[in-house]
């Protein structure tokens, strides 16, 4: 694996950071040691702290997908010359430890369960902004080098009863909203794609995108800098006030005055920034691992003909893939209790 030594911080990381509970969300805070981040390369170059008083049109506060995201389309679609203000480094939160799967999704609920809660006007015109969203995704992979798997998705049923589920399933977005998914059966599946021993079958959805998501985010940062937006990494916004129509957002070093402001933060704007974050972060628990290069005898017994990603039935799903490295990724989610 290429690594690159990553000596940005004046700060540690600090395995042990809460937003839900910690009243700070760090200054300059090093990556977490992740195999994105010892496989992403050398970040690319930003423009540093905060260093005294300044003024902009829009702020946006966080430098994750979100963040980056905005900077770069307010520019690009709007001539609008953003500044980012980044408590760590770009993409230091969730958007550098996901399990880099672009999906033609929204949430936990599938297509069918949007009709029976809201009805099938709001199912469409849901699919149709999620769409719109995954195509913007597509676009913008297909601007950045980020090791893009575009090979589908598969749903793999745990068991057996999971099948007839997902057959109604794909026939909603087949019949309904008109995508090209189709059922495989179990030795369909390890026909076409994998051996995956667990899997009783799967929905296969061509809409789906593996991705390194720290070199996507890096990419993102790149697209913005050149069309002149400012991102500004270890600048924690300590303080938010308003005053005669303007924001100040303070620095520890130096304060920012906008007209706008865009929050961008995800779970890391911390509870006392603005009333607006408080309470409306809950923990969710997600666990992600990567295995050594497999040798060609593993290689042969998974036998991935095409890596599309794959996630499972469980209410706590499994993902997987297979990675361009010959690596494979492993994750799921967890309990946040107990009980």
């Amino acid at each position: 694996m290429n690594t690159t030594t990553l000596d940005l911080t004046s700060q540690l990381y600090n395995p042990r950071f809460d937003p839900l509970v910690d009243q700070r969300v760090g200054h300059a805070m090093a990556y977490a040691p992740t195999y994105w981040v010892a496989s992403a390369g050398s970040p690319p170059p930003n423009d540093g702290p905060i260093t005294h008083d300044i003024e902009a049109d829009v702020v946006i506060v966080g430098g994750g997908f979100t963040g980056l995201a905005a900077a770069l389309f307010l520019a690009r679609e709007h001539g609008i010359k953003a500044t980012l203000l980044e408590a760590n480094q770009s993409a230091w939160g969730c958007t550098s430890r996901n399990g880099g799967q672009g999906q033609n999704a929204s949430g936990r609920l599938y297509r069918s369960q949007w009709i029976e809660r809201w009805g099938l006007d709001v199912a469409k015109r849901l699919d149709a902004e999620i769409r719109n969203g995954f195509e913007t995704f597509k676009s913008l992979v297909a601007e950045i080098d980020c090791d893009a798997q575009d090979h589908g998705h598969l749903y793999v049923a745990h068991r057996d009863k999971k099948m007839a589920f997902l057959s109604n399933e794909a026939k909603v977005m087949r019949e309904i909203f008109g995508y090209k998914t189709r059922m495989l059966s179990r030795s369909q599946l390890q026909e076409e794609f994998c051996h995956d021993q667990e899997a009783c079958g799967a929905l296969y959805e061509p809409e789906g995108v593996g991705v390194h998501p720290l070199k996507l985010a890096f990419g993102y940062q790149r697209l913005a800098r050149s069309l002149g937006a400012k991102i500004h990494t270890g600048s924690p916004v300590i303080r938010w006030s308003q005053r005669d129509g303007k924001h100040c957002l303070e620095t520890p070093g130096g304060k920012v005055y906008a007209k706008v402001v865009g929050l961008a933060t995800g779970a890391y704007g911390g509870q006392s920034l603005t009333p607006h974050l408080r309470n409306r972060v809950m923990p969710i628990l997600s666990n992600s691992m990567v295995t050594r290069v497999l040798t060609e005898a593993e290689l042969a017994e998974v036998a991935v003909k095409k890596p599309a990603f794959i996630t499972d039935t469980r209410t706590l799903r499994f993902y997987y893939r297979l990675l361009p490295d010959r690596r494979m990724q492993i994750g799921s989610r967890s309990a946040v209790h107990g009980a």
